[in-house]
């Protein structure tokens, strides 16, 4: 009995060690408004907009706070164009719905993987003192992640418009997320080169992680080295 639980100790943090990092970094970065003001300077969205800087940043902060589901809808009021307006038509917010449920379910996927790591990591490291097999699951975790990610990221560059679009075929049931920059001020607010720099942005700091993790098991398996042979699970 005690090898399965070994086993499904050591399963658990394989899987769940990069659905931790990789959303954990999301949420950094998604919610970093200092990210969005950097931004909005360099593809020009109070031109494009109509809203000043200021109260730019005002809808989002107003913005993200409803992605957190910290506020219930997205009826924020600005001065656009010099008229006190909804900054966020009917589509515009119907969108954002979804993309609220994506985030909250993200958010939950993070910390159930993160409650299932830490037990897993418990049982293996303070419980049954298997400590080299169980860094040994991170770093394989780290490196076979790694490879994915690198792949994915080679295969995305070819076209990353294409891939955007079926990144939402995938995760949208709807076309709500086809907005007109011609009436939407949403897509106005974050372009297509938005994005890149969040998926760029991310891959920087999944990939600063991935190393801090790696050179810190690496390390502790040369200093803890043993004369035992593991079979490989």
């Amino acid at each position: 009995m005690e090898v399965i639980y070994k086993r499904l100790a050591l399963g658990a943090i394989f899987i769940t060690l990069p659905i931790i990092i990789i959303l954990t970094n999301l949420e950094l970065v998604a919610f970093n408004k200092n990210f969005y003001n950097a931004k909005y300077d360099k593809y020009q969205v109070v031109e494009n907009t109509g809203i000043k800087k200021d109260e730019l940043m005002e809808v989002t902060h107003e913005l993200l706070s409803y992605l957190r589901g910290e506020r219930n809808d997205l009826k924020i009021y600005a001065n656009v164009l010099g008229e006190n307006r909804l900054v966020f038509d009917e589509r515009d917010r119907a969108h954002m719905v979804d993309v609220q449920v994506l985030f909250i379910k993200g958010t939950l996927l993070r910390n159930i993987s993160s409650i299932v790591f830490i037990i897993g990591f418990i049982y293996l490291i303070f419980i049954k003192k298997y400590r080299r097999e169980a860094v040994r699951m991170l770093l394989n975790s780290i490196i076979t992640t790694a490879i994915l990610i690198i792949l994915l990221a080679i295969i995305i560059s070819t076209d990353f418009s294409k891939y955007f679009d079926i990144f939402h075929y995938i995760f949208f049931d709807n076309d709500l997320w086809r907005l007109d920059p011609n009436k939407s001020i949403l897509i106005n607010l974050v372009p297509l080169g938005f994005f890149k720099d969040i998926v760029v942005k991310l891959g920087l700091n999944i990939s600063i992680s991935f190393a801090l993790i790696t050179l810190i098991s690496i390390w502790y398996l040369r200093k803890n080295k043993s004369t035992i042979k593991y079979k490989i699970l």
